[in-house]
């Protein structure tokens, strides 16, 4: 499993539990992934891949890259979902 974010670029590492919660001020967010990928403030919002497959969208975590995180992914169909959207492909 990796990540691209703005501020760290590629970083990799193991999901570690699945349909999980976590509680912002804003809400609640369920049906996330956890994940043992480090991330730094201005990586939410990038994109979780397997291989070549896109899994998910960064929406929170806790640690650095310094001294090893957490993070936590939004499952992709459902944000492509949310907002009508499709994934295209090219050849």
């Amino acid at each position: 499993m990796c990540r691209y974010g703005a501020t760290t670029g590629w970083r990799c590492g193991i999901i570690q539990a699945k349909n999980v919660s976590i509680t912002f001020p804003e809400g609640t967010l369920t049906g996330l992934t956890r994940t043992s990928v480090c991330a730094e403030p201005g990586d939410n919002g990038g994109p979780f891949v397997s291989g070549t497959q896109a899994q998910g969208v960064l929406v929170g975590g806790s640690g650095n890259c310094a001294s090893g995180g957490t993070t936590y992914f939004f499952p992709v169909n459902r944000v492509l979902s949310a907002y009508g959207l499709t994934i295209l492909t090219g050849t």
